[in-house]
């Protein structure tokens, strides 16, 4: 528990010191009410933890597991499973329940310990082992036992509150009142980017858990490699069928619909599970001949080398894999990764290619915030009298970069490669400059 205070206080410590801010603006400066954004964000909170659980369970139709208290009435392993991980994490006997969708994922909901839910998708059972079973609903009950739930939605009651103040503070009439409103929402984009990091951090406290409890951290991270895996190969099964159903006419159009209505009522509860999606279908490229560690681990080394890795995980709810394997690695407990190793992975790296990756991130990073910057130049000018020229000039320049812009992402220059699978390994990759390659097909 230390652990997971340890890693939550600085954002929690965030979040608080914004509403702090924000507040005393508005009561110093406007001499308005701050009570009630903060206590209207508190009630539309309430209302909504309250109601979550029968909305999920709405969203998400799952196949219940009875049980009797001790046990549940399955002869899969699953059931052994989770009340064994229950017992050790000192909770009672959770809700138990299977999803029919091949993605394979699993999350966790409900108000507090006592009626907490376990949703399980036939997905995960299909391509865990027990070992990585275990290792997954051990994570899942560390949520659970570190009232996760209950934390986030405390939490999410300041950037709400925040953009109620933004809200107030915009509705005065006095002349201070637009710099208070501005900072009030740059407050509220803060806060999101912090409650962000207050996610990745109980992830990591869960994963640490998991650890803990089975003393097999090799089983979490060629878990959270499988469901990587297997979420890209699903999305692309799931694509296929759809477009194989609209070729069949009106009907198969119809059934079409369905499939991306039931598909898209899953992906809504993506956030809340143990991978970030939004990564699969790379990995899945990855590994198309196969699961193959040294490959897998090679992949991965992007996100630690690459500055735009630590970039691009700041708006994600989930660390980055790479980065949760390597927590697991400094971490010191007995069942940190020893097969999954990243830190032996990034050993193989060539400095010369991670300077050259970070050098390349700050001209990338030049070419992505300059053309913006200038059209956020031009609007101030615009505010500005007799400012038509300066304006005028600014669009023209920012203009031109987005043309500069285009160039660097898509380079004139291809040269051939064997795979498609083997650019994954590139460490000078980035999602602003292109990288211009031929590929020949079977």
């Amino acid at each position: 528990m230390k652990f997971v205070l340890r890693r939550s206080l600085p954002s929690i410590g965030g979040l608080v010191g914004l509403l702090l801010a924000v507040g005393f603006a508005i009561v110093a400066v406007l001499d308005a009410p701050l009570w009630f954004p903060v206590v209207f964000a508190i009630v539309i909170l309430a209302v909504q933890y309250l109601v979550n659980p029968r909305i999920i369970t709405w969203l998400v139709p799952a196949t219940v597991i009875p049980h009797d208290g001790r046990r549940y009435a399955t002869d899969h392993p699953l059931g052994e499973i989770v009340a064994r991980r229950c017992a050790e994490a000192g909770v009672p006997l959770i809700t138990l329940g299977i999803v029919d969708d091949g993605n394979p994922n699993a999350f966790t909901f409900g108000r507090r310990p006592k009626d907490a839910r376990m949703w399980v998708t036939r997905g995960l059972l299909e391509r865990l082992d027990e070992r990585e079973l275990h290792a997954v609903v051990a994570h899942e009950v560390g949520h659970i036992k570190h009232w996760d739930f209950a934390v986030m939605t405390v939490a999410a009651v300041i950037p709400m509150a925040l953009y109620l103040s933004y809200l107030v503070a915009r509705g005065n009439n006095r002349p201070e009142a637009r710099a208070v409103a501005l900072g009030a929402y740059l407050a509220y984009l803060i806060s999101q980017l912090t409650l962000l990091a207050l996610s990745r951090a109980r992830e990591t406290a869960a994963d640490h858990w998991s650890c803990e409890c089975t003393g097999d951290g090799d089983a979490l991270a060629s878990a959270l490699i499988k469901i990587a895996y297997g979420m890209g190969q699903a999305s692309a099964a799931q694509k296929d069928e759809a477009h194989a159903l609209v070729a069949q006419g009106k009907a198969g159009r119809k059934e079409a619909a369905r499939l991306t209505a039931r598909t898209r009522r899953a992906q809504s509860m993506r956030a809340m599970g143990i991978f970030e999606p939004r990564s699969a279908e790379a990995l899945q490229a990855a590994f198309a001949q196969g699961i193959d560690s040294d490959r897998a681990l090679a992949a991965m080394r992007w996100d630690l080398a690459n500055p735009w890795g630590a970039t691009l995980e700041k708006l994600s709810s989930h660390p980055l894999v790479a980065r949760r394997i390597r927590d697991l690695e400094e971490s010191g407990l007995p069942g940190a990764p020893r097969q999954w190793s990243v830190l032996r992975a990034m050993a193989a790296a060539s400095p010369e290619e991670i300077v050259a990756a970070r050098a390349r991130f700050a001209r990338e990073l030049a070419v992505a915030v300059a053309p913006w910057a200038l059209v956020v130049g031009a609007v101030v000018f615009g505010l500005l009298p007799d400012s038509r020229f300066g304006m005028g000039l600014a669009l023209a320049a920012a203009g031109a970069l987005f043309f500069v812009k285009q160039h660097v992402r898509y380079p004139g220059e291809h040269r051939p490669v064997a795979e498609v699978a083997g650019l994954l390994e590139r460490l000078d990759a980035g999602p602003v400059a292109g990288i211009g390659v031929t590929v020949k097909g079977r």
